[in-house]
């Protein structure tokens, strides 16, 4: 993810460096600079960094992060810098043991003098970020092995304070020899949003065990004391300590008070539950080596900085649980000084002689989720507690995984041997090398065969749990989706915990990429896991959905469920990422050939998933708003006939009004266009007709039926509504076009309908037939016929979509996407925030906007006719280079076959307008049109018109293509100037847009690429032959191609 977007010092704003800007700490102080206008470059690793800190502010012109260690320098790129804030090497050892190495050490040794030099060079302000820590210390007077102490958390605790101390001596040179303004800030634990449970010691143990439900763990006496501070509070004497004048040369320890026991720490814990939670005390694993108690630092020089802390402990623990997904109490609770209690300590006397109890160790960050079984609780947890999440697809994994040979094949031990005095030795000692071989026979069962097969079992169980969740979410069963994402999420930590403790035997083998990319893989299972549990949650208000907006039932919307599921949704974002964040580190060519396509499927619908929550959150805060919630929402729905195509997918026939109040449906009323459009001539309103519709339908005014003229939908629904509010006075909030063929769609899906009016079935297949009987034989203007049957079929519709069960929600869920995709269902609203969202997705049938070649080919139908359900379109465009200045030049071939045999009813002849839409800036050099019942092509290139339709050029064309004839249009052009294919510039891109409403249309697409050049990277799906590649489709979609030579 790393935006390597420089940021120069300027005048104008302060720029700041941020060694490990991407950790926990420093992510806050990432927000704060942004927030007041500085400048931010983050350097990090990403060891105990994460880009998921980070990712929201790529993008902003004030931001740069670099993938780096800075122990091997600066990135050339950065030129000077105002501050620089070292915050890397901090979080190293809370986070894990295998963090803590030669390279922490480094980070505050070559590191910081890396800093400390590009901060002389820069003449910036300098601060380094420290540990109260460093007032504490232990090493070893007798030997390296247990040189800073006989566990593991001393020996990484310790260490990093030595680090630390040697990086303050390495400061104070600085500031000594070079004056160079140097401040340092000494840090005690920090807590708050953001915070890995497991880098936290007694705090984090106590808060994990809150939010899976079981009881705290006080050990020993509970005298054991910290500093704590809230992140929020040491990020501001951070900041205070930077920008304050006076405090070059000091050293600033920011603490509170008083440090606070471990037992005192359990019960404001305690105070925060939702539930009863009791403070059981346990004797200590491991009494020989007393914690030593912490120093109070040294604070007579924060009164200089004005700064102390603001969030009270139980405040700041409150902010973190519900972070972490966990809604605590608001009861108050102020503990007392525990540790002096002579009842508690009589308390610990008779409880210190109990077994420990029995809780379940799931690590899943959801209130009042328990486990079925309990099982034991690990010393040291798998998984971070993350915030709870959610997602409603279907998982890979769902095949049984081959097993794996760890012990490679090969002669017996005991074959071949030939030396009679090694067999001697065997046979005297049978009984020793027998005890010997049972014994590494078992550690084989015991460290191999048993984790190994646990493990697999439970993977293959997740992916059906997994597989389960996504299918009922489908279908709107988010009980059951829940207790299926809870499921596999349990197997897939099962899955990960089991095989932990053998990843020695599989590097000894030489399977270690094998152990590291298997339990990656059933990690980001888990947080896809837990997304999919949030997402299951947060579609529980469309379950009811249907019911409510219903008129004839007394169910209301209910709002905070829609912001409650936003807020799901927004923490379903965060398990998906870290999802990812397990995956990429995943090499699928050491996992079972088997399981590597659903590696690639699984991170296609991870990355689809990430893209696709954006969508959601925004649409779901909106769908109150949209159904009238806070007021009456009235919207215009245009029913275009595709079979007399124009712009924005045909001739619109009939509307209907459709209002919501308080999120149900008020009315529904269908109604024949030539009712407002009599009303438009009778009032004499008069709005400019295009000059086509001028000369060929013979109309001086634009009239509803016709206002669909510009081929940018977002454009023809404004005129639309505009033009309405002339007629009726009636203000909508939003414009919904509808064709033949997205009501056919959804017939296929709901079955037909049956009008009983007209003693007949509706369905998929005589839809077209039916309409335009009742529609259009003997029609006249005005009459009852086409409105009656238009407003039954519609209400039957309604009904039907409305009534549908929920089974087959996801067929229609479906429907509708893959209508909205194709521009069988445009939809413009008026000052929505769903407009950008329409509008990224292409559902708006706007024009989309590219820097690269553009094609789009749109035709209307002006004869009157319903001549294009015989017509067949097939469209060439070429695009080659013959130029040595490598300007491209387009050609455009459009071939129209008219199949009707006859100018009978509903065909007839098709007089075509034609619009070929490019990129603004080509130039025009040809134009010809061919009739089949012709000998000689027709040059029309004078006859060819050239105008603009938003940020497109388009070249147009009229014609009359009779029955049983067909015709061929070519149109060629020169491409601009800045898509020529150069020294510079050796990459083509084209988007080509379909015409909304119109199916079935066949395209190719060539590009011959010039003579000297080869393609290095190209579009799948295109097809090489000779010096061109061919690239045939339809357009019942868009297309984007790409091409890059060399």
């Amino acid at each position: 993810m790393p935006k390597k977007n420089v940021i120069k010092k300027t005048a104008l704003s302060p720029t700041v460096l941020i060694a490990g800007g991407a950790g926990f700490i420093g992510s806050h102080l990432v927000e704060i600079f942004l927030n007041n206008g500085a400048r931010v470059i983050v350097l990090d690793n990403f060891k105990t960094g994460k880009d998921i800190h980070v990712k929201s502010y790529i993008g902003n012109p004030n931001f740069a992060l670099y993938d780096i260690d800075i122990n091997n320098g600066l990135p050339p790129e950065i030129e000077s810098v105002d501050y620089v804030v070292h915050l890397a090497g901090l979080e190293e050892y809370l986070y894990s043991k295998d963090l803590t190495d030669l390279n922490t050490l480094l980070t505050n040794s070559v590191g910081t003098k890396n800093l400390l030099d590009f901060a002389l060079a820069s003449k910036a302000k300098f601060l380094l970020v420290s540990s109260v820590d460093v007032y504490l210390g232990r090493m070893s007077q007798i030997e390296l092995n247990e040189y800073f102490g006989k566990s593991s958390i001393d020996e990484n605790k310790y260490m990093v304070t030595e680090a630390k101390r040697y990086a303050e001596a390495l400061a104070w040179e600085f500031y000594k020899k070079h004056k160079l303004d140097i401040r340092i800030v000494r840090l005690p634990e920090i807590y708050g949003p953001k915070m890995n449970l497991d880098s936290s010691g007694s705090l984090g143990r106590h808060l994990r065990d809150l939010i899976e439900g079981r009881n705290l763990t006080v050990y020993g006496d509970g005298d054991v004391a910290q500093f704590y501070l809230y992140v929020g509070d040491a990020v501001s004497g951070i900041v205070k300590s930077l920008f304050t004048e006076g405090t070059t040369g000091n050293i600033y320890s920011l603490v509170s008070q008083d440090p606070v026991a471990d037992v005192e720490l359990a019960y404001i814990v305690k105070g925060l539950a939702d539930r009863e939670v009791l403070v059981n005390f346990e004797p200590k694993p491991d009494q020989k080596d007393k914690e030593p108690l912490p120093n109070k630092p040294d604070m007579f020089n924060l009164k200089d900085l004005e700064w102390s802390p603001k969030v009270e402990m139980k405040d700041g623990l409150y902010k973190t649980l519900q972070w972490l997904g966990y809604q605590p109490n608001d009861h108050s609770f102020k503990p007392a000084k525990l540790i002096e209690d002579k009842q508690l300590k009589k308390h610990m006397e008779t409880v210190l002689e109990t077994k420990p109890t029995e809780t379940g160790d799931l690590i899943f960050s959801l209130q009042g989720v328990k486990p079925d079984t309990p099982v034991p609780q690990p010393v040291t947890p798998i998984m971070p507690v993350m915030p709870a999440a959610n997602t409603v697809t279907t998982a890979p994994f769902s095949h049984t995984v081959s097993k794996i040979n760890l012990v490679p094949k090969g002669p017996g031990m005991f074959t071949k041997l030939k030396n009679a005095a090694v067999f001697s030795f065997i046979k005297n000692h049978s009984m020793s090398i027998l005890g010997v071989t049972a014994a590494l026979f078992g550690a084989l069962i015991a460290f191999v065969l048993i984790p190994v097969s646990l493990s697999l079992y439970h993977a293959q169980e997740g992916a059906k749990d997994l597989k389960n969740a996504g299918k009922m979410a489908g279908s709107l069963n988010t009980v059951i989706a829940m207790d299926s994402a809870r499921s596999a999420y349990r197997h897939f930590y099962e899955a990960k915990k089991t095989i932990a403790g053998s990843g020695w035997v599989f590097r000894l083998v030489g399977k270690g990429d094998f152990f590291f990319s298997y339990t990656r893989t059933v990690s980001s299972l888990a947080y896809f896991s837990k997304a999919s549990y949030t997402l299951a949650d947060a579609i529980k208000p469309f379950e009811t959905l249907w019911e409510t907006v219903r008129p004839d039932t007394a169910s209301e919307i209910d709002i905070t469920a829609y912001d409650a599921a936003r807020l799901q949704i927004n923490n379903a974002k965060v398990d998906v990422q870290l999802a990812q964040a397990d995956l990429k580190y995943v090499n699928a060519n050491v996992l079972p050939k088997e399981i590597r396509p659903e590696i690639q499927t699984y991170t296609e619908l991870l990355n689809l998933l990430s893209t696709n929550l954006d969508v959601g959150e925004k649409l779901v805060a909106e769908v109150p708003g949209i159904l009238g919630a806070n007021g009456e929402k009235k919207y215009l729905i245009l029913f275009q006939n595709t079979n007399e195509v124009r712009a924005t997918g045909g001739f619109i026939g009939s509307y209907g009004i459709l209002t919501f109040s308080n999120g149900k449906i008020k009315n529904l009323e269908i109604d024949d266009i030539y009712n407002p459009d009599g009303q438009i001539d009778v009032r004499n309103i008069k709005v400019p007709a295009p000059k086509q519709i001028e000369q060929y339908l013979k109309e001086d005014r634009m009239h509803l039926r016709n206002a669909n003229w510009d081929p940018d939908f977002t454009v023809s629904a404004s005129n639309i509504s505009d033009l309405y509010f002339k007629v009726t006075g009636e203000q909508v909030d939003g414009v919904i076009a509808l064709d033949l063929s997205f009501v056919r769609d959804f017939l296929r899906v709901t079955g037909p309908v049956f009008l009983t009016a007209y003693s007949e079935e509706i369905n998929a297949d005589n839809l077209y037939e039916r309409t335009q009987l009742h529609s259009d034989f003997n029609y006249t203007n005005g009459s009852e016929q086409k409105k009656s049957f238009l407003t039954v079929l519609g209400s039957k519709l309604l009904e039907k979509f409305f009534s549908l069960p929920k089974d087959q929600i996801p067929a229609l869920a479906t429907m509708l996407l893959n209508s909205a995709d194709s521009r069988h269902i445009l939809i413009s609203l008026n000052n929505s925030p769903v407009n950008a969202l329409l509008s990224n997705n292409r559902w708006n049938g706007g024009l989309v906007t590219t820097d690269g070649d553009y094609l789009s080919i749109i035709n209307s139908n002006v004869g009157g006719t319903k001549a294009n359900y015989y017509v067949k379109n097939n469209y060439l465009y070429r695009v080659t280079s013959q130029t040595r200045d490598g300007l491209l030049r387009g050609i455009v071939r459009m071939e129209y076959t008219h199949t009707g045999q006859d100018g009978a009813w509903p065909g007839g002849p098709y007089t075509n307008y034609v619009r070929v839409l490019t990129q603004k800036n080509t130039k025009l050099t040809g134009a010809t049109i061919k009739f089949s019942d012709k000998d000689t092509e027709e040059n029309i290139m004078p006859l060819i018109e050239t105008n603009t339709s938003g940020a497109y050029q388009y070249y147009a064309y009229t014609f009359i293509l009779d029955p049983a004839k067909s015709a061929v249009l070519t149109i060629s052009y020169d491409l601009p100037a800045n898509l020529s294919l150069t020294v510079d510039n050796k990459e083509y891109k084209l988007f080509w847009q379909k015409q909304a409403g119109v199916d079935k249309d066949l395209a190719q697409f060539v590009f011959d690429f010039p003579l000297g050049m080869e393609v290095v990277e190209r579009t799948q799906g295109f097809v090489t032959t000779n010096d061109e590649m061919q690239f045939n489709t339809d357009l019942n979609n868009d297309h984007s191609f790409y091409v890059k030579l060399r």
